[in-house]
């Protein structure tokens, strides 16, 4: 082999592959075939998206009994939603119906409630308890808080399974990483703009803000959509605990986010206005933009 065909097939090695899959790009960069983790995100969105009438999830939320797989995600997702107190709910789904956050180009106001199409909207009224959504009793599932951590999670495994040493997959922002990955974290304000560095030693970065689509994420013990508020990032080893963190602290709020993280030894950055605050020490982080301050 010449020496440009062994850079060629270097080069190729690791090439990054993309596939549209739950809604966004996913992209793997990977030095061995990522065909089959493609395969596998598939599948698990085959299961687990509400989009489709005919993934298993919409079939539980009709009444039927999941499978093993799905019933111990679930189970997760439902562990966490006791841990944050109802900060995170997979039960959401009647909300997200209520505000129309599904619907493209529909921004929730966040001193608005649930309500009619066409303008007549009411202010939202607070749940009884957290077991329920606003007195609602049919809690569907939504997947939009964990599927994708869920996801990272298996095409990491199969991935190493085949042998992989590098594999860094992007999930629509959320990171996965088989190896120490240099990442960043974008202006909450302008998401092109990255303004934290930090070393990623082979875990996952889910990052949860509203800079695109605003108002979207709901606070399920009140009802009512989130005001922006910055970003939250959770570094976790499992990309499905990342996932549904960063959305359960994006929700809690700064203050008590970063008290239920340290109580919880979570690893999470709140980035707001012009202030970069860790629950941890974070190795390496690095400040991208003099304008930013990382707290003490």
């Amino acid at each position: 082999m010449t020496r440009a065909a062994i850079i060629a097939a270097l080069f190729a090695a690791f090439l990054t592959r993309a596939q549209y899959l739950m809604g966004t790009v996913c992209e793997i960069d990977a030095d061995v075939s990522a065909g089959a983790a493609f395969a596998e995100c598939a599948r698990i969105e085959s299961m687990i998206s509400t989009w489709r009438d005919d993934s298993e999830l919409s079939r539980v939320n009709r009444g039927a009994t999941p499978s093993a797989e799905l019933a111990s995600v679930l189970a997760i997702a439902n562990d966490y939603k006791r841990e944050t107190e109802g900060a995170f709910d997979p039960h959401i789904r009647a909300l997200l119906n209520k505000w129309h956050i599904r619907e493209p180009n529909v921004i929730p106001s966040v001193v608005e409630g649930p309500g009619g199409a066409g303008g007549d909207v009411k202010r939202a009224t607070p749940p009884p308890g957290p077991s329920t959504t606003l007195g609602m009793t049919k809690l569907d599932y939504e997947e939009g808080g964990f599927a994708k951590g869920y996801a990272i999670d298996r095409m990491l495994d199969l991935l190493r399974d085949r042998g992989a040493k590098h594999a860094v997959i992007n999930f629509g922002g959320q990171i996965g990483t088989l190896a120490p990955t240099e990442v960043t974290i974008a202006d909450p304000k302008q998401r092109d703009h990255p303004v934290v560095a930090l070393t990623l030693q082979q875990r996952s970065l889910s990052t949860s803000s509203t800079s695109e689509k605003p108002n979207h994420i709901i606070d399920p013990r009140s009802g009512v959509p989130v005001p922006a508020r910055g970003s939250v990032s959770v570094i976790h080893d499992s990309a499905l605990v990342a996932d549904i963190l960063s959305t359960a602290l994006y929700v809690m709020g700064r203050e008590h986010g970063l008290e239920w993280a340290r109580a919880h030894h979570v690893l999470a950055i709140f980035i707001d206005h012009d202030f970069i605050e860790t629950s941890a020490p974070v190795p390496g982080i690095r400040v991208l933009d003099a304008h930013f301050k990382l707290k003490d």
